[in-house]
């Protein structure tokens, strides 16, 4: 009878329903067999399903927009390919940990088997690059305490390797635009997106960011010039300079002033933009979303987003990269018979937009030599040498990076950026193959890449040098090992999993393997001293990211145990049980006698 009653309610209301966002794909194929009617109205309704899929995927929503060639036809079926390949990266997840257990730094040669999950050359979807970058974001993101840890480790892990492979291809097209299409912001964009794989960050996100501030900035120019040239122009003349590299300012010498010093009080005051000298090395004042979000950057990032806000409003102003400065350049006219006879302005970012010539040049910074010395005769920067620079700053900067957690991780994905931006850099290869050997990694593509850049007379010699070392690596270089399962003798105390407290610093800590006397292993990070080696020792994950090789007189049980804070943690465990970690599958194969060892400890200590 109720059924019947159903049947009756019109197909539009029953969509209006069904589009709420608490109801799922499972809620609404459960209501659809409940009878031939209501399945006929359901799966033929396009327009619920493609509801239901952005309500499923809402940052998709963009890409099948900006992508012209992708005409849509039926949503239900693009939700059951969705499904598919959600199915096929949880199975590929699924296997990682038996894969890879061993390795603590995976090649991009391991992960090759991938690709046909996202390679439309390979029979992947057109889009599924960004719907598996969205799940994997998602798997990342969830609250801890619910997720497979696992999972989780190797969801980061694809994540950056399909961002990689992506942004790639994005930098070998931005490198071959021609020049007056190769804005600043695009580059700054494809290094954020780089650094922070588990990110979203859209260039529409950032373009949107800059835009708003010249908006705010045009805002401001009309109540205090309101006959300004600005505001003739048709909104498409506006559009063409947001999109290209303008050769000159659009307005009198006057009015391009106007325009200056009304961003600079818009950027500097009113959003309160300012060059953070303290924490110059910091990543994430390099990070072209994180500083419009936090308004505080290196120079190099705020004089991207000037040049970037400038250029939509008409003006040109240039990069001007010194050793130990980054400041813009700014003159009244460009085009020219004799460009060095116009006197140049340098804004300095770091110090509120000032204008700098050469009477107060030397204030910039406390910098005892006035970087600007040979003043007008500095080419500008182009926009590939910029970002490269920005890369080099980066991987400064994750060598400095106090913070212990995930440091090896922004190393490795700095060094990496820079051997994208300038393959064929010996000094590049060489620090990029020295991390790869340390961590027991594939070089055999550096290798291949030293013998093309070989042909090169002017690096020949440099390559002699660091070819020999990657060969004697590639000759002893081990495969994986296979899990030998380790026996507890009675002098073994504790157990894997276990929330643990350094006597010495009372860090809080979590056993991740153990070893009956000192036998330390290969790149353990720390290795504590002791006099007596012939004690149980242990590898701990400390909560300050660090990863210790301990000796058991230096650990107590905690009396608080809790989550510990080490991106690393899912390479052994799959969750957080409240008093310890539970292992995973092969975790628990290398230490089979530990899960009962743990919990009469346990049960012991609790009690």
């Amino acid at each position: 009878m109720a059924t019947d009653v159903i049947t009756l309610i019109p197909g539009e209301i029953i969509e209006c329903i069904l589009e709420n966002p608490n109801i799922t794909f499972l809620d609404i194929i459960r209501f659809s067999m409940s009878c031939k009617h209501l399945y006929r109205t359901v799966k033929s309704n396009n327009k619920l399903w493609k509801v239901k899929y952005f309500q499923r995927w809402p940052l998709l929503k963009e890409y099948y927009e900006e992508n012209n060639e992708l005409k849509v036809f039926n949503w239900l079926n693009e939700i059951q390919i969705s499904i598919e390949i959600r199915r096929n990266l949880m199975h590929q997840l699924s296997l990682m940990s038996s894969k890879h257990y061993k390795r603590e730094e995976l090649s991009i040669s391991e992960l090759k088997y991938l690709d046909p999950l996202f390679r439309p050359e390979q029979g992947a979807h057109q889009l599924s690059y960004y719907f598996l970058v969205d799940e994997l974001i998602n798997l990342i993101n969830r609250p801890v305490i619910n997720t497979n840890l696992t999972y989780r480790y190797y969801a980061f892990i694809v994540l950056r390797y399909l961002r990689q492979n992506y942004l790639t291809e994005e930098w070998q097209r931005f490198i071959h635009f021609p020049p007056n299409k190769q804005i600043l912001e695009k580059g700054a964009t494809i290094v954020a997106q780089w650094s922070q794989p588990e990110r979203h960050i859209s260039y529409s996100y950032i373009s949107s960011l800059l835009d708003d501030i010249a908006n705010q900035t045009k805002n401001l120019l009309y109540e205090r010039h309101p006959t300004h040239s600005i505001f003739s122009l048709p909104a498409e003349e506006l559009l063409t300079w947001k999109n290209r590299n303008i050769d000159d300012n659009q307005w009198s010498t006057l009015e391009t002033r106007q325009i200056m010093e009304v961003l600079c009080e818009v950027l500097f005051q009113k959003l309160g933009f300012y060059g953070n000298s303290e924490m110059y090395y910091s990543s994430e004042n390099s990070f072209i979303d994180r500083v419009l979000e936090r308004k505080h950057g290196i120079p190099m990032t705020l004089a991207i987003i000037f040049e970037s806000v400038a250029r939509r409003l008409g003006v040109r102003c240039e990069p001007v990269s010194f050793p130990s400065h980054f400041l813009l350049r700014w003159k009244e006219k460009y085009n020219v018979p004799d460009p060095e006879n116009i006197e140049s302005f340098y804004i300095d970012v770091l110090n509120g937009g000032q204008f700098l010539t050469k009477k107060n040049c030397p204030r910039i910074g406390g910098i005892s030599r006035c970087p600007i010395a040979k003043y007008n005769v500095h080419n500008p920067a182009t926009a590939v040498e910029v970002v490269t620079r920005m890369a080099y700053n980066l991987d400064i900067a994750a060598r400095q990076h106090i913070h212990l957690n995930g440091r090896t991780t922004r190393i490795r994905s700095a060094l990496e950026l820079n051997y994208m931006m300038q393959p064929h850099d010996t000094t590049t290869i060489l620090h990029l193959g020295r991390f790869y050997m340390l961590h027991q990694m594939d070089v055999s593509e550096l290798v291949i890449m030293l013998q093309n850049v070989q042909k090169d007379l002017e690096t020949r010699e440099e390559v002699s040098l660091i070819q020999p070392m990657l060969h004697m690596f590639q000759k002893s270089h081990r495969s994986e090992e296979e899990i030998q399962p380790k026996r507890r003798t009675s002098k073994v105390k504790y157990a894997v999993g276990l929330i643990m407290t350094h006597k010495v610093d009372d860090n809080l800590c979590v056993i991740t393997g153990w070893n009956t006397s000192c036998q330390p292993p290969v790149n353990w990070h720390q290795i504590e001293d002791s006099e007596n080696l012939d004690q149980p020792f242990y590898n701990a994950f400390v909560d300050d990211g660090s990863s210790r090789y301990v000796p058991q007189e230096y650990l107590l049980l905690s009396t608080r145990p809790r989550m510990v804070n080490h991106y690393q943690i899912g390479h052994y465990f799959r969750c957080f049980k409240e008093t310890h970690y539970v292992p995973n599958e092969e975790t628990s194969k290398e230490y089979p006698e530990d899960k009962e060892a743990l919990e009469n400890i346990l049960k012991t200590y609790l009690n």
